[in-house]
């Protein structure tokens, strides 16, 4: 088999990267780890690595968009074109293409509303939160993060699905991918599929696995620092008791706080509960009020092997995180929620990136040390954002397709 573009990966960015190749006739394949399936069961490819740090994500067509909160916020632009890779125009190319903007106020319920409020009475400047969701299917079911099961939000199998349209060709399910290298410049990939081994040609590769499957490629080429310099963009939540607030019924993170390296946000999760019921207090989801507090980590996580993935909560990921957590206690407290109850999660993660950073591992172009190797996925961020990065990877990738159509 030949093809002008080999993309290993239909997450996010891989989705992106084949649309906007066989727009312009490239003649593509896509091969995914994973398998396809419907975005309401998207909960059931989740896959959890633990190692300090609990880190989310989805193996399956579509990727981690599948269960993302549908925000799109740009991030790290400034960093970026600090490398010389300017997306600002893919931003907004996407964001008109997409539109993406916030949901009606008619979404936002009690619970964001005292949160808006309480951060306003603080001093705080509030935003509300881009989303990739439409108003008019959304039926605020509240399973962005399980898998939207009425087509309200965006995700990387919508392009997916239009590319192959278009004529890209998408093989699932595939295992052993390796890249194929003659004379330092990539000439193909080499995997198996239902059991039976393929060897593709292809002009051109892009990794798009993911910062936890790109570095796994990247070191048997050699490039041995790939997957050294792990962020997640930690995160937990911060709740106590309110009787009625209702917030758990409610879009999740439909406005937010951007502090330098923190942001805050309201969001009810399940995982709460356990820490309520250690303290002796037994509340419904009803009665909860909480705040997200995320933030930019630091880049000393590493991944190991396919299994083995280590990520420590540094001294000063553990300032940041306290500091958070202060100022979220002091929201509850202003919105008049019982902060003498309070309960705080376990850190987790759910932004893997910066194992193949930009500047170190690819260059401006996002071209590896091996010609015609490409990386365009959150593992090219040359630092934690500390706030979804969705929309700035789709951005990349849409960057790098048009890169490489002008190439030819």
């Amino acid at each position: 088999m030949r093809f002008d573009v080999a993309i290993v990966g239909g997450g996010t960015a891989g989705g992106i990267l084949a649309l906007e190749l066989a727009r312009h006739g490239v003649k593509t394949l896509v091969v995914e780890k994973g398998p396809e399936l419907r975005e309401a069961e998207a909960y059931k490819r989740y896959r959890i690595f633990w190692g300090g740090v609990e880190i989310w994500a989805v193996e399956a067509l579509g990727g981690t968009s599948l269960v993302s909160s549908g925000n799109a916020m740009p991030v790290l632009l400034q960093e970026l074109r600090s490398f010389g890779l300017n997306i600002t125009q893919e931003v907004g190319e996407l964001v008109t293409a997409l539109r993406v903007q916030p949901l009606p106020e008619n979404f936002r319920g009690r619970g964001t509303k005292l949160f808006i409020e309480a951060c306003e009475n603080l001093g705080f400047k509030v935003q509300l939160s881009s989303k990739l969701i439409d108003p008019k299917l959304c039926k605020n079911c509240r399973r962005c993060t399980r898998g939207c099961p009425n087509n309200a939000k965006w995700t990387s199998l919508k392009a997916l699905e239009e590319a192959v349209s278009l004529g890209a060709k998408i093989l699932t399910e595939v295992e052993g991918v390796e890249i194929i290298v003659k004379d330092n410049q990539a000439r193909g990939i080499f995997f198996k599929h239902q059991g039976v081994a393929h060897e593709v040609h292809a002009e051109k590769v892009v990794l798009s696995a993911g910062a936890i499957g790109t570095p796994l490629l990247l070191r048997p080429l050699g490039i041995r620092e790939a997957g050294r310099k792990l962020f997640t963009d930690i995160f937990i939540d911060v709740g106590a008791p309110l009787l009625g607030v209702s917030l758990a019924n409610e879009v999740s993170m439909q406005a937010y706080v951007k502090l330098p390296k923190i942001m805050l946000s309201p969001h009810y999760t399940v995982f709460l509960q356990p820490y309520f019921s250690s303290k002796g207090v037994k509340l419904p989801p009803e009665d909860v009020m909480s705040v997200m507090v995320k933030i930019a980590d630091t880049s000393r996580g590493e991944v190991i092997s396919e299994q083995a993935v280590y990520k420590p909560v540094t001294k000063a990921d553990q300032r940041l995180l306290q500091k958070g957590v202060n100022i979220a206690i002091d929201i509850l407290e202003e919105i008049g929620a019982d902060t003498s109850k309070v309960a705080i999660t376990f850190p987790r993660g759910a932004h893997p990136g910066g194992t193949a950073p930009l500047g170190e591992i690819v260059d401006k172009n996002l071209e590896t040390e091996i010609s015609q190797l490409y990386v365009a996925d959150a593992s090219v961020l040359p630092k934690a954002p500390g706030a979804p990065p969705m929309l700035t990877v789709m951005a990349i990738a849409k960057h790098l397709a048009k890169q490489l159509v002008l190439r030819g």
